[in-house]
C-alpha cells in the first residue's frame, strides 16, 4: 500500500479576545514561535468554530478558530 506525498501541515487554534477573562497576566501570544520560527502562516478566509463549555460558562458556546497552514519541504 502506497500513500501520496504529504504536503502541507494544517492546526487551527482558537481565537482569543486581547482582553479574555481567563488570560494569564504573563501571557505571551506564541504567534513569533508558531508563524515565525516553525513557519506557519494564517490562512485568512479559513476558519471554523467549535462548540464547548468554557471555565465559567453555563452551557456549550461557540468559538472561533483560524487555520494555519504550512507547506512541507
Amino acid at each position: 500500500m502506497s500513500f501520496p506525498e504529504t504536503k502541507y501541515a494544517s492546526f487551527c487554534a482558537v481565537v482569543r479576545p486581547s482582553d479574555h477573562p481567563r488570560k494569564p497576566a504573563d501571557y505571551r501570544p506564541l504567534d513569533s514561535f508558531i508563524l515565525g520560527k516553525i513557519g506557519f502562516k494564517k490562512k485568512p478566509g479559513l476558519e471554523t468554530s467549535y462548540k464547548w463549555k468554557d471555565i465559567g460558562e453555563k452551557k456549550e458556546s461557540s468559538k472561533p478558530m483560524q487555520f494555519c497552514i504550512k507547506e512541507l519541504r
